[in-house]
């Protein structure tokens, strides 16, 4: 096989196929996020009539009093029932396997990020703490070592993830690359995510060019220099990446996730 064609069938591709899954699967974390709000005011006798889905930010429609901690207790349900379904069944598909390591990655990454921040559902948070006669600094200060212990736990089992899925994919890498390959990964994921919530990152966040840019970072860092290409003695007949059918399913998948994102957004969903 020619070596170009064989890079980008063994490398490339699937590595691509993992970025592009990405986005349509962010819209999974952001419904669980909102439908936490909404369950948790409930639960506390507030009201939930639906959620808001948009471009910049989404939002629940509901009030309780302690509705701004339901999105991460919804986000980190979530990434604990994907953890478990990923222990009952060990997915053997790179569909499963990508939805599986994304999904754990977006819910227990990125969320320590937003408690840190001090914004949003972390400001409301901030309110409540202050109002039960805590005072600001020390609120602060526990939502940060609260928003630090959750990212040493994130970035740990997201690692464990992580490390499998590439130990999976590209069968031919030694433990020790895939190690530092899955480190790498989640570790630059939880940087940009970071980012994304300080006053220069939000705009980044938002700006189509930039997201490009990121991704195809992601994409020529890892398919080129941190996976290395397979030896002519490796048999392809193990190859564990995506079909031409799985890459297909990805593309479009990823291009109506952008066509709602531009031209459906916002969307309202009612609760029953």
């Amino acid at each position: 096989m020619n070596p170009w064609v064989a890079t980008l069938s063994d490398r490339f591709v699937p590595v691509l196929t993992l970025l592009l899954l990405s986005s349509p699967l962010s819209y999974i974390g952001d419904i669980c996020h909102e439908t936490g709000h909404g369950l948790l005011a409930l639960a506390q006798g507030g009201t939930f009539t639906g959620i808001v889905i948009g471009q910049g930010a989404s939002y629940a429609l509901a009030n309780s009093y302690l509705v701004s901690i339901g999105g991460w207790i919804g986000q980190y349900v979530l990434a604990s029932v994907v953890l478990l379904l990923c222990w009952g069944f060990k997915p053997k598909s790179f569909l499963a396997r990508s939805a599986i390591a994304l999904l754990v990655l977006q819910d227990m990454v990125n969320q320590p990020g937003y408690i840190a921040s001090l914004q949003g559902d972390s400001a409301g948070t901030l309110q409540v703490l202050e109002a039960t006669g805590v005072g600001r600094q020390a609120s602060v200060a526990f939502l940060e070592s609260v928003a630090i212990v959750l990212l040493l736990i994130g970035v740990y089992v997201s690692w464990r993830i992580v490390r499998t899925y590439f130990s999976e994919t590209f069968q031919w890498t030694s433990s020790r690359r895939s190690s530092m390959a899955s480190i790498l990964f989640v570790t630059g994921s939880a940087a940009v995510s970071w980012f994304s919530f300080s006053s220069i990152g939000d705009w980044v966040a938002t700006n189509t060019l930039t997201q490009i840019l990121l991704l195809t970072a992601f994409l020529l860092v890892f398919a080129f220099i941190v996976i290395p290409s397979a030896p002519f003695s490796w048999q392809r007949a193990k190859y564990s990446g995506p079909s031409l059918a799985t890459f297909a399913f990805v593309v479009l998948l990823f291009v109506e996730a952008q066509l709602v994102y531009f031209f459906v957004l916002p969307v309202t969903i009612p609760y029953p």
